[in-house]
């Protein structure tokens, strides 16, 4: 009886120092660095030209016009020209990384958004840089005429009339001068309008015509016709060069 209480002893003696000894940590493998891709550097435009003037991504152009691009990219590298995803063309830099590219802007009416990369022979294609032309070949005319009743000796009538796009104005004491030999303002009805003012807003957009707060009123229901006429010296134009419809003329009801 003592044997086997001493034997059962030792085995639980033995268990204990077992259970106490620390586990060794598995090894966790470390990880193989990955290089990073041996890429092509970048291009970058210097300057977008429309033969007349600077581009800035988003400006619009005229159909047909010549756009040139001028970059900087690596020596004797292959630039990559993309329209959306698709490659539509390339050329290659020179000695000292210069390139050219020229595209026609045709006369379909639309955004195109460019994406220009650079290929060395060593290298993967770089990252690509974009440039976006907004084909334009309609001028501008006036879209729409907005007037509120008012009462004689109420507040001063205006009208609110504006051009379909913004307008750039070549002088903008002709475009403003009154008595005006490009405005003109007609009412039906009982209502009456003197052209006293006229300003262009921030937007380009929208001319405010003011009338006389002596003589005039307006009436709900009354029809008015407002029209323009640029004609020479006055020139305008939209932001891609085209003339303004001469002459431009739209038609209201004035609202109460």
């Amino acid at each position: 009886m003592k044997k086997w209480l001493a034997l059962s002893l030792l085995i639980l003696g033995v268990s204990v120092i077992v259970g106490c000894t620390p586990s060794t940590p598995g090894t966790t493998p470390t990880p193989t660095p990955t290089s990073a891709p041996n890429l092509t550097e970048a291009p970058t435009l210097i300057t977008v030209s429309d033969g007349t003037r600077t581009l800035q991504s988003g400006d619009p152009v005229m159909f047909s016009k010549t756009i040139t691009f001028t970059g900087q990219g690596p020596a004797n590298a292959v630039i990559r020209v993309y329209r959306g995803n698709t490659l539509i063309d390339s050329t290659t830099t020179n000695s000292a990384g210069g390139f050219t590219w020229s595209w026609n802007s045709g006369t379909t009416e639309g955004s195109f958004v460019f994406k220009f990369t650079a290929k060395a022979p060593d290298r993967e294609e770089s990252s690509p840089i974009s440039f976006t032309i907004v084909v334009d070949g309609s001028g501008p005319y006036l879209a729409s005429a907005l007037a509120k009743a008012d009462p004689l000796l109420g507040s001063t009538p205006t009208i609110t009339v504006s051009f379909s796009e913004a307008i750039v104005v070549n002088d903008m004491n002709l475009f403003t001068l009154v008595p005006s030999l490009f405005w003109g303002v007609a009412t039906g009805g009982t209502s009456h309008f003197t052209l006293t003012t006229i300003q262009l807003a921030d937007d380009q957009k929208t001319v405010t015509l003011t009338g006389n707060w002596m003589s005039d009123q307006f009436i709900v229901g009354d029809p008015l016709q407002v029209v323009f006429v640029p004609a020479s010296p006055l020139v305008v134009t939209d932001k891609a060069g085209n003339p303004c419809v001469s002459p431009t003329v739209v038609y209201g009801v004035v609202s109460p």
